[in-house]
């Protein structure tokens, strides 16, 4: 009976390790994946932006807004009171 059960217990562990270590390297595969796929969608992301988003230009307004914001004032007020 004893020479049963050990024969039993070799049989189902026969290939454990083997089955362990497999597993160990389909995680680290899948983890290495998700990582390149992330690095990835974050490189297009920014790419994607870089070449999309229009540069900010200063179109109403420019030079020094220190030296000019009377005669800005002045300029609003003469538009508004035409209005």
């Amino acid at each position: 009976m004893q020479q049963d059960y050990k024969t039993e217990m070799r049989a189902m562990t026969e290939g454990l390790a083997e089955w362990c270590h497999r597993r160990e390297r389909q995680r680290q595969r899948v983890a290495r994946t998700l990582i390149g796929a992330a690095v990835l969608v974050a490189a297009i992301t920014v790419t994607a932006v870089a070449l999309l988003v229009p540069q900010s230009t200063d179109t109403f307004v420019e030079g020094d807004l220190q030296c000019c914001t009377a005669e800005a004032c002045d300029r609003i007020t003469l538009i508004l009171a035409k209005i």
